[in-house]
């Protein structure tokens, strides 16, 4: 028993420690949004700008002004919004309407992705993105939501920054009503 026990052992790790490295070392397809946005998130926690916030559920909105944001849940959506995965690399129209804007188009609207379109345009001088934009969408026979988004940047006191967010979109569940939300963020 326990040298069979030991031979299982031995297979997961042969079989853990199996990686193909021509999958990972592999150019991305599209635009690196992740990427710049995951180095936003850790920017913005350093920095704490003080943003004014506007935040809507249905007809109800309020506003607030502060420092204190959790950088990483406010900006997940936009997380979501990568697309470059290698599951995904074939998934996707180009589109380059001007060299400095990246259309991504989902091929096949009935595919059960969520990012239906992002778009990246980047500054001319520094290639950082100056705005993306995404339309995510997920539908089940549980759930449907529909998501906008919006994020914009600039240089900021030296560095590229975001300087403005925003969130729309719906959340829908059988026998109950369209719930509707917004987010945004100026960021001073």
């Amino acid at each position: 028993m326990r040298f069979i026990s030991l031979i299982i052992i031995l297979l997961l790790f042969i079989i853990s420690s199996c990686t193909n490295p021509a999958r990972q070392d592999q150019p991305t397809v599209y635009y690196d949004v992740l990427g710049f946005v995951k180095q936003q998130i850790t920017d913005l926690s350093v920095q704490k700008p003080l943003v004014r916030k506007s935040i809507g559920i249905n007809e109800t909105r309020s506003q607030q002004q502060t420092r204190d944001i959790n950088w990483s849940r406010e900006l997940a959506l936009f997380t979501q919004a990568d697309i470059n995965k290698p599951a995904l690399r074939t998934s996707y129209q180009i589109n380059r309407p001007d060299s400095l804007t990246y259309q991504y188009t989902l091929k096949n609207s009935a595919d059960q992705l969520t990012v239906q379109s992002l778009t990246v345009q980047v500054d001319s001088v520094t290639h950082q993105p100056r705005r993306i934009e995404a339309v995510l969408q997920t539908s089940n026979p549980l759930y449907s939501s529909k998501r906008n988004l919006l994020l914009e940047s600039g240089p900021t006191e030296g560095q590229w920054r975001v300087n403005y967010y925003r969130l729309s979109g719906f959340q829908k569940l059988p026998y109950f009503e369209k719930n509707s939300f917004l987010v945004e963020g100026q960021v001073n």
